[in-house]
């Protein structure tokens, strides 16, 4: 319906300020003015004020600060869908002789989307409308946008404002950036721009986070300089030339009280309604779930093969290798070794060469069995598939890089792959890609089709894909293709180096509901004549205990003779599915806001949370800190694990020094090394006639209490009882805390993968 526009601003006044009334620190107010300009206040504190609208149209800016850019209409609508509830303004504007809607909605959603829902969340939607075709749009470069809405003037805020923003490749980790809210911040504007989240100081901070919420893989974040300090826009980017009509682009403005891993956590859920992404394929992905053997930038067998050997021979004698140790790899990496390179290194033909593999793909998967997850890159201009250069599909051709247009090529390329042991694609070089092939940044459909076309082909056969290099475009328009279920989360690896750090940019990966990937590892600290000759791994454990702890991909990458077989089953169960937590390990408000503030009061140095999650009574946290200056105290609301129930904590290198978990008794930590790292897990407290009991798990894994592994847990007053899984005859070893003091039992699975363990009885029994 529609509403006379001054009634609809109070309402959008009242409704922000009703919110107020849950609890102390609730208030986001919205204000909207008749004249098309608008302002966010959180607490009573103005932490935003628009910039003024403009749309490029023929050539020239049409702006609301010069009045060139003329208000026709303001109109008032109010509804129910899907989300929640919401109301809304929208401005009708004239330039030239097209018309363009801007368009603001204010959402209060269903709770019952959110994991944290006390009180609901609350978001705005900017919307921009192209009403009619709008020719001549380009902007001076495809890192500003062709139209500003919303846009923001960046001022000294009345309060200490932080900021994270996420930038640049694998995923916003290469360019993510942290400081303080002011006209000098310093984000990834333009085509590497990503989400960007702002938040006080308060103990739990007030958290706003903006990102495109459609059409992402034209929308920008253009940071403007002006005179007096910038602007921030969102809108399409710079390059893009024609708009057609009736195009959309929207950008959400979501509000949190819950601090900013919650609040990214809700803003994701939002998104993942809209497009309804569910985490299905996630959970089943093989690649996903098993230990997988490694050979990309970093890996001993990275373009190396054995002396004198091919690489058909060294991926046969390195399953030669696994079979010997017992390590149980369930699949195999290669890397772009494999395949045939053209123009600008970029991929010719996506098949092995004869040198590399002298059998050929099908031979080699009929002889190791073992399934493949394949690297690919750009395609080069001279690719055989192309019908410029007698193929039977068509490209675009420009430069040194091409892209496929037809959805068959796609669902051919990977049935292909099928046939040769495919289950994972991996679509590394997305950056390149994008940026190399100059019509996906001049229309504002193309990019979203050549990512379309590859995920219907992927889901086609029956196959997942990781995005490797991806811009955050790339993985936020990944929510609407289920089948993407991983995202690499940092640099590549390479012996040595701290690529490890991944906190920050899972968090960002969780929320969206895509599993993070940290890239191969060592295992063993010094492994000579390969690539790396003059590297060594000094963190062989924590690099292992970060891919575990990342819910993504665990791929050791070791020569033949050097894995370390303690250090990788502490990941996996004995046929190598991955004991993971919940949810990725990822770095802790606190930490996020001393990136932010160099005097904020926290730690210096990595600390991370996560936990497994059994149910309301059943949640078992972990603590991961390294590299950690000097000492730190964390309390449970500093570790996000608010809501638990009663409970203690303990570190792993010692099960019987437990102690409360509370906010008057919180965790001391210090001497947390990246050699010694320190490792921290939380049981919750069960009475049990007349003693104190934690269930403290499966010690010699990185993820004791593991969903993986623990089934179904059962307390009440005649026993504690624990199902597990398991590999068949696996042997188990479990254990409690009583009193103090920690006690394991062994437990023997047997054929049928289950096993029941009693603590009364203190014994287990296969099912």
């Amino acid at each position: 319906m529609e509403m006379d526009v001054g009634v609809l601003l109070a309402v959008l006044v009242l409704v922000s300020s009703a919110a107020s009334t849950q609890g102390d620190g609730d208030s986001f107010t919205v204000t909207v003015n008749t004249n098309g300009s608008y302002s966010i206040a959180v607490q009573g504190n103005i932490w935003l004020k628009s910039a003024p609208t403009f749309v490029r149209v023929n050539g020239q800016i049409y702006s609301t600060a010069d009045g060139s850019l003329k208000l026709l209409q303001t109109t008032g609508t109010s509804g129910t869908d899907f989300i929640g509830k919401w109301q809304s303004t929208s401005f009708l504007y004239q330039a030239d002789t097209c018309r363009f809607l801007a368009s603001i909605y204010f959402y209060t959603p269903d709770p019952s989307i959110f994991s944290y829902n006390n009180p609901p969340e609350q978001f705005l939607l900017f919307k921009q409308t192209y009403l009619t075709q709008t020719n001549g749009t380009k902007a001076g470069s495809v890192d500003e946008t062709i139209a500003g809405f919303p846009g923001f003037v960046v001022k000294e805020p009345s309060i200490p404002l932080g900021y994270l923003s996420y930038g640049g490749g694998q995923f916003g980790y290469g360019m993510k950036t942290f400081g303080q809210f002011g006209p000098k911040l310093n984000i990834s504007s333009g085509i590497e721009s990503g989400p960007l989240s702002i938040f006080d100081r308060v103990k739990t901070p007030n958290t706003l986070i903006l990102s495109p919420a459609s059409s992402f893989m034209s929308a920008n974040l253009w940071r403007q300089n002006t005179s007096t300090g910038s602007n921030l826009y969102w809108g399409t980017m710079g390059s893009v030339t024609d708009v057609p009509a009736n195009f959309e682009t929207s950008t959400i403005l979501f509000y949190s009280n819950q601090g900013i891993n919650k609040g990214f956590v809700s803003w994701g859920q939002i998104l993942q309604k809209w497009y309804g992404r569910d985490n299905s394929f996630v959970k089943s992905d093989f690649t996903n779930n098993y230990l997988g053997y490694w050979t990309d930038n970093g890996a001993y067998y990275y373009y190396h093969t054995e002396p004198k050997k091919d690489y058909q021979d060294t991926i046969l004698d390195i399953v030669t290798s696994i079979k010997d140790t017992g390590i149980p790899f369930r699949y195999l990496q290669f890397d772009s070794w494999w395949y045939y390179k053209g123009a600008g290194n970029g991929v010719k033909t996506w098949e092995s060469t004869p040198e590399v593999f002298p059998d050929g793909m099908q031979w080699l998967y009929n002889k190791t069995r073992f399934p493949i997850s394949a690297h690919n890159r750009y395609w080069a201009s001279d690719t055989t598939y192309a019908k410029q250069n007698g193929g039977q599909y068509s490209f675009i051709v420009e430069g040194t890089k091409a892209l496929p247009l037809d959805q068959i090529f796609w669902d051919d390329l990977l049935s292909n792959g099928r046939k040769w042991g495919l289950v994972t694609y991996e679509q590394d070089w997305l950056q390149g890609e994008f940026g190399g092939v100059p019509s996906l940044t001049e229309d504002v459909y193309l990019a979203e089709m050549w990512l379309n076309q590859m995920g219907r082909g992927a889901a086609k056969n029956d196959l997942t894909i990781q995005y490797c290099m991806a811009l955050c475009r790339h993985a936020l328009h990944a929510i609407s293709i289920p089948v993407v279920t991983q995202v690499r989360a940092s640099t590549d690896y390479h012996p040595g180096r701290q690529q490890w750090r991944i906190g920050v940019t899972s968090l960002l990966a969780w929320a969206i509901g895509i599993a993070p990937f940290k890239d191969n590892f060592w295992t063993t600290t010094v492994q000579p004549r390969g690539l790396h000759t003059d590297r060594t791994e000094p963190y062989p454990e924590l690099n292992a205990l970060v891919a575990t702890l990342s819910t993504g991909p665990v791929g050791p990458s070791d020569m033949i003779g050097k894995f370390n077989k303690t250090i990788i089953m502490k990941s996996v169960n004995s046929e190598g599915l991955i004991l993971k937590p919940s949810r990725p390990a990822t770095a802790i408000d606190n930490m996020i806001r001393r990136l932010a503030w160099n005097d904020f009061e926290g730690q210096d140095g990595e600390v991370w949370s996560t936990y497994s999650d059994f149910g309301e009574s059943n949640k078992y946290g972990i603590v991961l800190a390294a590299d950690l200056q000097g000492n730190y105290t964390m309390t449970p609301c500093m570790a996000g694990f608010q809501g638990f129930p009663k409970s203690m904590v303990f570190p792993a290198k010692d099960p019987n020094k437990v102690q409360l978990l509370t906010d008057p008794q919180p965790l001391q930590m210090s001497g947390c090394t990246m050699v010694d790292f320190c490792l921290y897990y939380v049981s919750p407290v069960v009475t049990f006639q007349g003693h104190q009991v934690l269930i403290q798990g499966e010690l010699d894994k990185w993820v004791p209490m593991s969903p993986q592994r623990v089934v179904d847990i059962n307390v009440d007053v005649s026993d504690i009882n624990v199902r597990i899984a398991g590999g068949a005859n696996e042997i188990v070893n479990f254990w409690f805390n009583t009193d103090g003091v920690s006690k394991g039992l062994t437990c023997d699975i047997n054929d049928s993968g289950f096993a029941s363990i009693s603590y009364k009885s203190w014994g287990c029994t296969s099912e």
